[in-house]
């Protein structure tokens, strides 16, 4: 039987081996802090490509953009909470996740979001122009 190893387990396993991580989850969280801050200005500025690891541990590819010139004009912007609509006001809000960012998949038409700290790569094509 060939057992496929989710992604926590394969973080338990390299903590344990003490093995490096990404960038990200070896930084401070000043250096993680600038790190999202930086990819929210890129999403916010164009469309960039992320490669992530999705909670099933598979890796997903996404084209993506927080740019509202680049948005359909019929989008509307989700909820910063997500119980914000919920119908139980005495619930208890959870707090956003800092790790967490929310993008509009461009491909899809819709809102998603991925963890900083299983991002595997960005690209995105920056172009200069002098006048």
């Amino acid at each position: 039987m060939n057992k496929q190893i989710t992604w926590k387990q394969e973080e338990v396993i390299r903590l344990l081996k003490q093995q490096p991580g990404t960038y990200y989850q070896e930084a401070n969280d000043a250096e993680k802090s600038i790190m999202r801050d930086w990819v929210r200005d890129l999403l916010n500025a164009q469309a960039a490509t992320i490669e992530f690891v999705k909670a099933d541990g598979s890796v997903r590819e996404m084209q993506c953009t927080l740019n509202w010139d680049l948005i359909p004009a019929t989008v509307i912007e989700p909820p910063l909470d997500p119980l914000a609509e919920s119908t139980h006001p005495k619930k208890e809000r959870k707090q956003p996740d800092p790790e967490v960012i929310r993008v509009f998949d461009l491909q899809a038409g819709a809102w998603r979001s991925f963890r900083m700290d299983r991002l595997k790569k960005i690209s995105a094509e920056i172009a200069f122009s002098h006048k």
